[in-house]
């Protein structure tokens, strides 16, 4: 048996005091690792630097010998001793939804954190007490340990634990049911929120989800959310998640849609990727890398449901819906990196690019999350298309969640997704292989207006500052920063005229054709006064040197864009767009 404690006696040092009981080691040495990442954020974050005061002892308390033996990994001389008590301390003071915090007003953590784990000896039930000061309640995933002690929890293995993570502190609890099934919402922080209109859109949300995936697979669900000061994120895990968003999110309605949408998302992942997943991601190697090339599936697929299903749920707009989709678009049409990374090249360099952009990531890379969820919806409505209404992506999900329970083997990297896909679509004609390779494999870039037609729309694009009669605009392809008085180039598109007139990304812009230019405003209004094929003359400082760039304007791509109805549209297409998106009580 294996058992931890987890102390916080001294919250304000932000250490958390752990305890590992090890009965029966097998031979001289006992290693105790600690992951270098934690499931569902794909980066390597070496978790070990925040440990600290490791050390060893017998079960009657006599010390034993030891040594690190790599930047993970503890290793103890055993000798004969039947038990092995290690103790070491955490410092935890990093608030994310990925990482562990401890102060004053509460304690979280993640498991992969703060759990070391022994190697060989990962899929035997484990024990957890978790110490907390006098006032404070726990709020978890975890199943609570026969017998009703307090703070004593129990795993099936490793890897539930460190997929439970922990709030402790005085946090509200405003509680659920659906199905009978309860649901809790731990919530640490104040802010702007209706706790009556949480529950209520969230268990909406909970039921259009059981509604999709026909029943909810875990018996308890808990919801943690933290409410700060302009932070955000998420992270999914089986039967519980971290949210984090900004304190005052809940109003205005546009703000509240963040809420409704990363609540969606988050406990999509329940089914999508915690249950049905690719085959390199479980059992985990927490020591190192595990690569899947079918990120786009799991972020993406769940990108392009959760804001669909918040719309199939009554809680937002078809209206809104599409003007988001448009954005979406927008946003990846501007990314010249579309041409050059695939979106399997995304999802397998997660471990390297996602978590680490910087200024030239536009023009080399795109994310997985969103490419991914513009290439479902196309593959959603080729499936449509294809069976004239009678399947759907819908259905290619329901079909890979049965093929492939959690206790499986897992969706194979080669070819898994188009045998599911194939399997709902129809005959295997080469149609859903080719569209793979071009959108997938590939850098195609994506026909919207063929995927939208299948639903009576067309996209429509224009320009948010048009030339004269709705022309193109002059453009540079640069974007600028304010630093104190200075304006300096932030990013320079791969495709636009400034890259190849040699601009760099800290370039200081000091003026256009000789006047000075204060900022983007004032630059865009100079450049509203020209036409594409102008040519300007740009001086800046480069470091302490005057450069000058001459720059032949291009023409602007758009940057706006309407998804409207077509200007005649039949019945299938009408009755594709309720379907699509439940309206008229169609799913």
């Amino acid at each position: 048996m294996i058992t931890y404690t987890i102390a916080m006696p001294e919250p304000h040092t932000h250490l958390f005091h752990m305890t590992v009981e090890v009965d029966a080691p097998a031979g001289p040495e006992l290693d105790l690792v600690l992951p270098a990442w934690t499931p569902g954020s794909y980066m390597v974050r070496e978790f070990a630097r925040h440990v600290q005061e490791f050390s060893a002892a017998d079960g009657a308390g006599a010390a034993l010998p030891w040594r690190k033996v790599a930047k993970d990994t503890w290793r103890v001389e055993t000798g004969v001793a039947a038990r092995v008590v290690a103790r070491y301390k955490v410092y935890a003071n990093d608030l994310t939804v990925r990482t562990s915090h401890l102060d004053g007003t509460h304690g979280y953590f993640n498991g992969a954190n703060v759990f070391m784990y022994v190697p060989g000896r990962t899929a035997e039930p484990l024990a957890v007490q978790i110490e907390t000061p006098a006032d404070w309640i726990i709020s978890t995933g975890m199943e609570p340990a026969p017998g009703g002690q307090p703070g004593r929890f129990q795993a099936a293995d490793y890897d539930e634990l460190v997929d439970c993570p922990v709030e402790c502190g005085t946090q509200r609890v405003l509680e659920f049911t659906v199905d009978e099934v309860p649901h809790r919402i731990a919530i640490w922080g104040r802010g702007n929120e209706d706790e009556g209109r949480l529950v209520a859109d969230t268990r909406r949300i909970v039921e259009s989800q059981r509604d999709f995936f026909d029943g909810l697979p875990y018996r308890h669900y808990t919801f943690i959310l933290h409410l700060t000061d302009g932070r955000g994120g998420g992270l999914e895990h089986r039967n519980s998640v971290t949210n984090m968003l900004d304190r005052w999110t809940f109003r205005p309605e546009r703000a509240y849609e963040r809420y409704l949408s990363l609540t969606s998302h988050e406990l999509f992942h329940v089914w999508n990727v915690k249950r049905l997943r690719p085959a390199p991601l479980g059992p985990f190697d927490y020591r190192a890398e595990n690569y899947t090339r079918l990120l786009w599936v799991m972020e993406g697929a769940t990108s392009y449901y959760d804001e669909l299903l918040l719309v199939r749920a009554g809680l937002q707009r078809p209206e809104r819906y599409l003007e988001k989709l448009a954005d979406e678009i927008v946003s990846l049409q501007s990314q010249p990196g579309r041409h050059v990374q695939s979106l399997e090249q995304s999802s397998f360099d997660a471990w390297i690019k996602l978590y680490r952009p910087d200024e030239h990531s536009a023009n080399s890379s795109i994310s997985y999350y969103l490419k991914g969820s513009l290439v479902c919806l196309l593959l959603d409505m080729e499936i449509r298309r294809r069976t004239a209404g009678e399947r759907s992506l819908d259905d290619v999900l329901r079909y890979l969640y049965g093929r492939y329970p959690i206790s499986g083997p897992g969706i194979p990297e080669a070819g898994g997704m188009l045998e599911a896909i194939e399997a709902v679509a129809g005959p295997r004609d080469g149609t859903f292989r080719a569209f793979l390779e071009r959108y997938v494999a590939g850098t195609a870039e994506l026909d919207y207006a063929a995927g939208l037609a299948v639903v009576g729309l067309e996209p429509r694009w224009s320009y948010k500052s048009p030339g004269p009669g709705g022309a193109a605009p002059a453009w540079l392809g640069i974007g600028l920063k304010r630093q104190g008085e200075r304006s300096v180039v932030a990013s320079v598109r791969a495709d636009g005229p400034a890259f190849n007139a040699g601009v760099y990304v800290d370039d200081e812009l000091l003026a256009l054709d000789g006047w000075r230019v204060t900022g983007e405003e004032r630059l865009n209004a100079r450049l509203a006064e020209r036409a594409p094929g102008d040519v300007a003359r740009l001086t800046l400082f480069r470091g302490d040197s005057l450069v000058e760039a001459v720059i032949t304007l291009a023409a602007a791509p758009p940057d706006r864009l309407e998804l409207a109805p077509l200007a005649a549209t039949d019945e299938a297409q009408q009755r594709a767009y309720r379907e699509w998106l439940g309206l008229d009580g169609a799913v």
